[in-house]
């Protein structure tokens, strides 16, 4: 079976919408914030990534750093040794990959894996990305936003949240232009969680016409704290359903792809939706 192509799978969606491309999470790290078992055992990760792909998965994000809050950075050599035994396996399943890091050494190391998308947490800002950019043009690239320094646990001013982020987005996609990498390379992430809170990620979900700037357009939600904020629920295995209610208002606003740890549902609600647009059943 040959590969599906992302990059067309996008554009054929922005003429034929169809909801959101769903991008199934694999955690080949044993601190993920998601309340999810370790994928760390690449057994264990090949199983859950058979699973979201027979369950609808568009695309599969593998990433062996947890960036959650108070996260701790991994070297890498351990970054590597986590990520290679995983993909030993999952790159021979019929599905683009998604390389979940910071690091453009890790993404080198890689390439031979066919892998179709870079999912940096800092912004691209490492000059690295760029060079591979360059030199790799069927390659496509998350530009998400986030602090400088993504240690740092004071959030964007809230008030001025969705005016931040689209200045600090069209910023970056003007000076990667300069580089030679085209806006059809690259999908924009406002980086729920990442230096916002509660207040301010709602903002930024309400006003996604704002800030795709002709870009195709990722939100990460699944699971994440203001959603427990919001429902006053403690345990991230419970936030499925606050997951697929910002899903749906994607899905409504025409965003490109949504990132989940719960394929099946995530599946189940996107069927669903474009039945009710459509008026019919698939």
């Amino acid at each position: 079976m040959p590969l599906p192509d992302l990059g067309e799978a996008l554009r054929h969606n922005q003429e034929q919408y169809k909801g959101p491309l769903i991008m199934g999470v694999i955690n080949v790290t044993p601190d993920s914030f998601s309340g999810l078992s370790s994928d760390a055992d690449p057994a264990t990760a090949y199983d859950r990534a058979r699973r979201f792909l027979d369950e609808g998965a568009d695309v599969l994000d593998i990433g062996a750093e947890s960036t959650r809050p108070g996260f701790h950075p991994v070297s890498f050599e351990e970054e590597k040794n986590r990520l290679l035994p995983a993909l030993d396996r999952i790159a021979k399943l019929p599905v683009p990959l998604s390389i979940d890091t910071r690091s453009p050494e890790i993404i080198r190391e890689l390439l031979p894996y066919g892998i179709q998308l870079i999912n940096d947490a800092s912004g691209l800002r490492n000059p690295g990305f760029v060079q591979i950019l360059k030199h790799r043009p069927a390659l496509l690239a998350v530009l998400m936003h986030s602090p400088e320094n993504p240690l740092l646990h004071t959030p964007f001013d809230s008030r001025k949240i969705v005016r931040t982020v689209r200045e600090d987005l069209r910023n970056r996609l003007e000076s990667l232009e300069k580089e030679g990498i085209s806006r059809t390379r690259l999908i924009v992430d406002p980086g729920l969680g990442f230096g916002k809170n509660t207040p301010g990620n709602l903002s930024l979900i309400q006003s996604i016409e704002q800030w795709s700037m002709d870009c195709s357009v990722l939100i990460g939600a699944s699971r994440k704290r203001f959603i427990g904020e919001i429902s006053d629920e403690p345990d991230p295995l419970e936030r499925e359903a606050g997951t697929i209610a910002v899903q749906t208002w994607a899905h409504l606003k025409k965003v490109s792809m949504i990132r989940t740890h719960d394929v099946r549902k995530a599946h189940q609600a996107r069927m669903v939706f474009h039945a009710i647009l459509a008026g019919d059943t698939p």
